[in-house]
């Protein structure tokens, strides 16, 4: 996203706290008052602290008086209350304007962006804008730590609150992507209208017509969006942020990322078979360069079939978490994996120690030093990794000895991973002005696939968020259980040995922080979303790879996922993820139908 540059935001102490004896639930208790609002007010002062309300969240409803975490400028945890909006007697009618969205949304964060925009539209005085954060760039539920980062992505001072819960979102109808904008008339409270993923222009043009009708004017229907080729600017702009990626990022914790010889080294190790034991298999099985580094297999097969597509490699050195549940956060520690999974490589440290001893010992050296003495067989057995009998016999010096052999194995395939780049593709000639590059059945699935939310994940250079979301695809276990996805690949990152807070990272500091990553409800039968790069030659899809299509992948993109109560999958289904008609799933295949990612 095109954020121009980090700002500050304030945030705001409400001042107030709950009513008295009103149980922390997260709506307060409400006033029943009997009376109109102008009978509520005393010498321009209302009578009441806050309308009666039902407790229903509705379209022509009162709220209720719902309370928010925050925090003040100084950090201090405090609480935003809606009734410190309530203003029944105001000299001229006012609304509260309550934007919902989540760190990992791409259309959120275009929209806090261009705060300062919309802030300079609305007219002066008579709107009050309240930012919401549901969740985290990893779709965690929000926490009051997260408003800094909001902060840093806003470029106008919101007040700002978190509502982890998404309590406004039963005024929507139905699920629909993310911003969520609620309307409310200050006066009563009530909620006029809820507006989803709208441009600046749209918002602009409901407040006018909400703020005419609560004066009493003639209302007339708003300017339509202004648009490129039928893109609103706001997807336009959007658009032109998902030009290709170049360099990676640095990564601090692999001292030989970007080292050349490590690099060349990877390049001999990834395709290498003698890794395995069984002298079939390497990196390149799965990650097959003709094939955009995937397979082309529904599950990948190593010395067995496993039960998760592979996912192709390219740009994979761009990404937050690596593997389809995230249970790696470098990509060093990504290819440690493979090795030891019994249905991959079907090998250990050891054994893999002792192969590059055998056959790279000069070119490892070059790169990483002298290797211990695995010569000697009594100190270092042929085989063996920990919670092996073998390995349990060993000293423990000299099993960090292998252990870092093991780790330098795989920083050199990372710093080879690196190098990969990606063709432009027809998609990013059009976005780079070129607007004869898509045919118009492109150009209209190019508009649905805003329309329908699917840049709230799918965005960026990547065309992805990096973020673990429900869409309850079908599994791809042999046994035909659900797999529970990012709830599992956190367990195992936590036990990890290979994390980058960890003794085998050459980070000078903690790279991550890992005390707020935990399992929850919304981690069960979530994935990382897949990078839309190279997708036309990277099928089947899905973390199951059942999905055989692009045409069965809009399909079930369509439905929201297999429907609930299907017993492969599991998971609660997100709000934000919205079904389109039949229509559109055409549409939607004829654009990913250009999502070519040609190796280069």
């Amino acid at each position: 996203m095109r954020l121009g540059g980090a700002f500050l935001l304030t945030l705001l102490s409400c001042g107030t706290s709950q009513q008295a004896g009103t149980p922390d639930t997260g709506i307060a208790a409400v006033v029943d008052s009997g009376a109109d609002a102008a009978s509520l007010c005393v010498d321009g002062k209302s009578t009441v602290s806050y309308p009666s309300s039902d407790g229903e969240i509705a379209v022509s409803r009162t709220l209720p008086n719902l309370e928010f975490d925050s925090v003040t400028a100084d950090g201090a945890r405090t609480r935003i209350a809606l009734r410190e909006y309530y203003a029944p007697c105001a000299g001229r009618p006012g609304l509260l304007v309550v934007r919902v969205g989540a760190l990992w949304c791409g259309s959120c964060r275009w929209d806090y962006a261009h705060t300062k925009a919309l802030r300079a539209a609305l007219p002066e005085g008579r709107v009050e804008l309240l930012d919401l954060l549901i969740a985290d760039d990893d779709n965690a539920p929000a926490t009051t730590e997260d408003l800094s980062l909001l902060g840093a992505r806003t470029d106008a001072i919101v007040r700002a609150a978190i509502d982890p819960a998404f309590k406004l979102h039963s005024g929507r109808i139905g699920y629909a992507p993310l911003p969520a904008y609620a309307i409310v008339d200050r006066r009563t409270m009530k909620l006029l209208v809820v507006l989803d993923d709208p441009a600046t222009e749209e918002v602009v043009g409901r407040v006018t017509i909400e703020l005419d009708e609560l004066d009493g004017k003639k209302t007339s229907p708003p300017a339509p969006p202004k648009r490129v080729d039928g893109l609103r600017l706001k997807d336009w702009d959007m658009l032109r942020d998902m030009k290709l990626p170049e360099a990676p990022p640095p990564d601090p914790t692999n001292a030989k990322a970007d080292d050349p010889a490590a690099a060349k080294l990877g390049q001999v190790l990834f395709s290498d078979t003698s890794m395995s034991p069984t002298g079939t298999v390497s990196c390149a099985s799965c990650h097959d360069g003709a094939k955009s580094f995937a397979d082309g297999r529904p599950q990948s097969l190593g010395v067995a079939v496993g039960d998760r597509n592979a996912p192709s490699i390219l740009l994979a050195s761009h990404a937050r978490w690596q593997f389809w549940d995230g249970r790696a956060d470098t990509l060093w520690a990504q290819a440690t994996g493979p090795f030891e999974n019994p249905a991959e490589f079907g090998s250990s440290r050891l054994f893999v120690a002792h192969a590059v001893r055998r056959l790279h010992r000069a070119q490892y050296e070059t790169v990483f030093g002298p290797l211990p003495a695995l010569e000697d067989g009594a100190r270092f057995p042929p085989s063996g990794k920990p919670g092996e009998p073998a390995w349990a016999a060993m000293a423990t010096a000299d099993q960090v000895a292998v252990t870092r052999v093991f780790v330098n194995v795989a920083k050199a395939i990372a710093a080879f991973e690196r190098t990969l780049r990606v063709k432009p593709n027809a998609l990013d000639r059009f976005a780079a002005g070129d607007l004869a590059a898509l045919t118009p059945a492109q150009r209209v699935g190019l508009r649905t696939y805003f329309s329908a939310g699917c840049a709230q994940c799918h965005y960026g250079p990547r065309l992805t968020d990096d973020a673990f979301h429900v869409l309850r695809f079908p599994t791809g276990r042999k046994d035909g259980k659900p797999d529970e996805g990012r709830s599992t690949g956190i367990a195992s990152l936590l036990a990890s040995e290979f994390r980058s807070d960890g003794p085998f990272s050459d980070a000078k500091g903690p790279a991550r922080r890992f005390d707020r990553i935990t399992p929850g409800p919304w981690t069960v039968g979530a994935f990382k979303t897949p990078t839309l790069r190279a997708l036309t030659t990277t099928g089947p899809y899905g973390h199951s790879g059942t999905i055989a299509t692009l045409a069965d992948l809009s399909k079930m993109y369509s439905t929201a996922g297999l429907k609930t109560g299907d017993p492969l999958t599991i998971g609660e289904r997100e709000l934000w993820v919205g079904e389109f008609v039949e229509l559109h799933t055409p549409e939607i295949t004829a654009i990913m139908e250009v999502l070519s990612g040609d190796p280069r």
